[in-house]
């Protein structure tokens, strides 16, 4: 209730204090900060974006998920990742951090196909 009217009086959260005030050291990113397709509606920032913006988010994925530079990094990344888990791994960790990269990578091409649709 406090911070609703907090809010409703323009003033900020004390959340909203915290975030600023670390934002520099930290991730401070969160779900509504980044892009949401839900039900066909796209949000950037909690703000519903325009057909404009997303067909040019659409069409900026689709050139770069079909790019030779792309094609090249992901192999890239990929043998790396191999590198570090069977090549050099010593530890544990090695082994994390490799997966980790493969993970990030298909985090990335799942994010730009689900886009380009």
């Amino acid at each position: 209730m406090f911070n609703r009217i907090i809010k409703l009086l323009g003033g900020y959260t004390k959340d909203e204090v915290l975030t600023e005030a670390v934002k520099e050291l930290f991730n401070t990113i969160g779900v509504d900060d980044i892009l949401k397709i839900e039900h066909g509606v796209w949000t950037i920032g909690g703000k519903e974006i325009n057909d404009v913006t997303k067909r040019l988010l659409q069409a900026e994925a689709k050139v770069l998920v079909e790019s030779r530079l792309w094609k090249e990094l992901k192999k890239d990344i990929q043998y790396r990742a191999n590198q570090i888990m069977f090549e050099k791994s010593k530890t544990e960790q090695d082994l994390i951090a490799g997966k980790l990269w493969l993970y990030t990578l298909d985090s990335i091409e799942t994010r730009l196909n689900q886009i380009t649709l």
